[in-house]
């Protein structure tokens, strides 16, 4: 790979502003799971396919492209721990918040030793 010196602007742009860009990103998504309420947090059906879609081909990219920039496999590999991390709290904080709902709801069994009168 050339030196930053050596590239035009749009070599620039497309190998380091982007990346950078993307990882920020994913930086402020993580950030957004852990501060978004989870009764707040949407997921709109049949979305979960892309995030694993993104996971898969990054974390491939990351761990298999022998013929890219260490730059490119770096940012790539960034990015699928970014999305692994969001996607795990996301889950995790869900489901544990609609546990602790289901537990609030349910209300105790009358006992039929006690009258209400």
């Amino acid at each position: 790979m050339e030196p930053l010196s050596l590239m035009s602007t749009w070599d620039v742009i497309w190998r380091v502003v982007v990346p950078i860009v993307l990882v920020a990103a994913m930086a402020g998504t993580v950030w957004f799971v852990f501060t978004e309420p989870p009764d707040q947090f949407s997921r709109p059906r049949g979305w979960q396919w892309a995030w694993v879609a993104i996971w898969l081909v990054t974390a491939g990219d990351a761990a298999f492209g022998d013929s890219r920039w260490w730059f490119e496999r770096t940012w790539k590999a960034c990015v699928a721990v970014l999305v692994a991390v969001a996607v795990v709290v996301a889950v995790w904080r869900h489901l544990r918040w609609r546990a602790t709902r289901a537990r609030s709801s349910v209300s105790p069994p009358p006992d039929p030793a006690r009258p209400d009168s």
